[in-house]
């Protein structure tokens, strides 16, 4: 099964987050993580929303403590 493709209207969207964030010279990688993870989060939240199942949200939140735990404690 194929997963349905951004909107180009959200897909501008998230450009344009994007390219504010590397606007940002001094910020710049925290401010593209920061609209990185806005993505991944809005995703799983929108896809929870149109499926019902809370896996994904579960297994992303499980995904990002792991990292936290292995590589920013």
């Amino acid at each position: 099964m194929t997963q349905p493709s951004m909107s180009p209207k959200k897909a501008a969207h998230w450009n344009s987050r994007f390219e504010q964030a590397r606007a940002h010279p001094s910020r710049g990688p925290e401010e593209f993580f920061r609209v990185w993870l806005d993505l991944v989060k809005v995703s799983a939240i929108q896809k929870v929303g149109r499926t019902g199942d809370h896996r994904t949200f579960n297994e992303l939140s499980a995904e990002l403590e792991r990292l936290y735990r292995n590589h920013c404690q």
